[in-house]
């Protein structure tokens, strides 16, 4: 087997996780995040500051935001992480939120007006079927008005035409996905993901399953290696405890201290594969140890989390690359067969 290099270049933009915990539990999210988790925060003030100067130190020039989970749940820590950017250099574009935490205008106002005091200039706030299964939409229409009066950058509503699918719903409430699903359809159910454009793993890869969406295990294992995904660094994730996800495979870690420049392969059995292999490779390395692949799956990616959920499983300790370990849990991507044999 040759053995390809993976080398990660300059960072250029992505996002800080303040923790995976969240209030909600969506259905298309990658990261498995959820009332459950309990991981990816910062313990304290000091391992905030270190993270937060180590980007400083590594990519100095890209664009963040801030994200999650859902970072308005520990309000000081979100204040404290967008005043240490500023005090950095970073260029912080917005904060991510699923607007949970609303309760009313004028407490939403203050809330951004002391957030704006300390750089923030812009809120991204999620619309969409999957987060109003938690979320009135009343509390993301709140924020919306809330942001739009007192940040300089306003709202960045992800995604607004998802507004048309929530209008029949009263505004008060959070909405039956189950409900609204059976009653549209599995051709709903696929194009909500195709329209909400989602990455096809972690619970996504599930949901879009579920919808009708499949293909034969093996027919997927074609697939090129993963190069390509693995080394951008258009849109990277670096949670607090200073783990670096490489593209966007949620699941999959590194270091940040390691980047940018090349990775020793050889202290990642799991990346190894992916480089050398791809997936197909990945899933005979599972397959030797008692992996029984399901018959299909929604796409490459959705395969590639159960082979790596059946090596976590199996032995976690033989590949570092593997995690956060919350992530594999079954609360975080539920529907697999768990089984090790």
């Amino acid at each position: 087997m040759r053995t390809q290099q993976l080398t990660i270049p300059a960072l250029s933009g992505g996002g800080l996780v303040l923790g995976y915990r969240c209030s909600a539990q969506c259905r298309h999210c990658l990261y498995g995040c959820g009332p459950h988790r309990s991981d990816g925060k910062p313990n304290s003030s000091e391992e905030l500051q270190k993270v937060i100067k180590l980007l400083a130190n590594k990519a100095p020039h890209a664009s963040y935001h801030i994200g999650g989970g859902e970072p308005f749940l520990n309000f000081p820590i979100l204040k404290e992480a967008i005043g240490l950017m500023r005090d950095n250099g970073l260029q912080l574009d917005y904060v991510e939120t699923n607007s949970s935490w609303v309760k009313n205008k004028e407490e939403t106002v203050d809330r951004l007006r002391e957030l704006s005091q300390v750089g923030l200039r812009c809120v991204l706030v999620s619309l969409s079927p999957f987060h109003a299964e938690y979320v009135p939409l009343e509390k993301t229409l709140t924020l919306i008005a809330a942001a739009q009066e007192t940040l300089a950058g306003g709202a960045f509503v992800w995604m607004s035409h998802f507004m048309n699918d929530l209008a029949a719903f009263p505004k008060e409430k959070v909405i039956d996905l189950d409900d609204l699903l059976q009653r549209e359809g599995k051709a709903y159910g696929a194009s909500l993901a195709a329209r909400y454009s989602l990455i096809p793993a972690g619970r996504a890869g599930r949901f879009i399953k579920i919808q009708g969406v499949s293909r034969p295990w093996q027919a997927l294992t074609k697939s090129s290696p993963c190069s390509a995904r693995l080394r951008d660094t258009s849109h990277f994730h670096v949670d607090c405890e200073g783990l670096y996800v490489p593209g966007l495979c949620g699941g999959l870690v590194l270091p940040l201290e390691e980047l940018p420049g090349e990775i020793d392969l050889d202290k990642y059995p799991i990346l190894k594969m992916l480089i050398s292999e791809g997936v197909g490779g990945l899933v005979q390395l599972a397959k030797d140890s008692g992996f029984v692949p399901d018959d299909e799956y929604s796409s490459v990616c959705d395969l590639c989390t159960h082979t790596r959920l059946h090596l976590f499983l199996e032995n976690e300790v033989c590949y570092p690359e593997l995690g956060p370990k919350q992530f594999y849990e079954e609360a975080s991507i539920p529907g697999f067969n768990r089984l090790v044999k």
